[in-house]
């Protein structure tokens, strides 16, 4: 398959750099593609694709921890100006929004939440609130104060979900001949591995619909869906 890409790209006039070129197997054994005219692809075990670290254990752990690094990069380089009482809590929301969770939720839309990973932004979220509120870990504030005094009403974890189910119901208003939606009505084939099985995206969908009391259907209409989508979560 990658000899006829190559040569495809042969009848544009393009040629494939070899050197800057690498390979990723998800799920098997990795190894090197070697092309007619002898020349080697390697392989790799990660890469990065439009802002995304993708790793060859087909989870998305790596991006999820890459992008909370990338935020935590981002407060440091603000920690002037988080501290300065100066700047009302409205600026700072504006700053929050707009680089903060702008860099931390990039592509969250496809993300399986698992509790370290939620526990990992909101610690990094409410880093920048305390820095915000001029409170220091030392002063031992609950969580809940600092939300009260910067007045953050939802957590960034709350905005992923949302988004989740924004993009959800945006895929399945798609035709069936679509590659997003094959790709979300697709069940693998063969036998599960031993052991329990890793949470998949669609389970978190399902458990934010019902939390969220949202019926199956109810994205057929796009605007009562996202009505529905922003509803506050049901407390269990």
């Amino acid at each position: 398959m990658t000899r006829k890409l190559v040569e495809e790209y042969k009848k544009w006039g393009l040629e494939v750099n070899v050197k800057k070129t690498e390979s990723m197997c998800i799920g098997g054994t990795p190894q090197n593609i070697t092309l007619e005219d002898g020349t080697q692809i390697s392989h790799c075990t990660e890469y990065r694709y439009l802002g995304m670290k993708l790793t060859h254990d087909g989870t998305l752990d790596a991006a999820i921890k890459d992008r909370n690094v990338q935020g935590r990069k981002a407060i440091s380089m603000m920690n002037g100006i988080l501290w300065d009482q100066s700047i009302s809590k409205s600026n700072k929301h504006r700053i929050y929004n707009t680089i903060l969770k702008s860099i931390v939720t990039y592509g969250s839309e496809v993300w399986q939440m698992k509790q370290r990973s939620e526990k990992m932004l909101l610690a990094t979220e409410m880093d920048f609130w305390q820095r915000s509120a001029g409170i220091s870990r030392r002063d031992r504030v609950r969580n809940e104060r600092v939300r009260e005094i910067m007045g953050s009403k939802h957590t960034i974890t709350d905005d992923i979900k949302t988004k989740q189910l924004i993009w959800y119901g945006h895929v399945q208003r798609m035709p069936d001949n679509r590659l997003p939606k094959q790709i979300l009505t697709w069940t693998p084939r063969g036998r599960r591995r031993r052991g329990r099985p890793r949470k998949s995206w669609r389970e978190g969908i399902e458990k934010e619909m019902e939390e969220r009391e949202l019926p199956e259907n109810l994205w057929l209409n796009r605007e009562e869906w996202r009505l529905g989508v922003g509803k506050r979560r049901r407390t269990l």
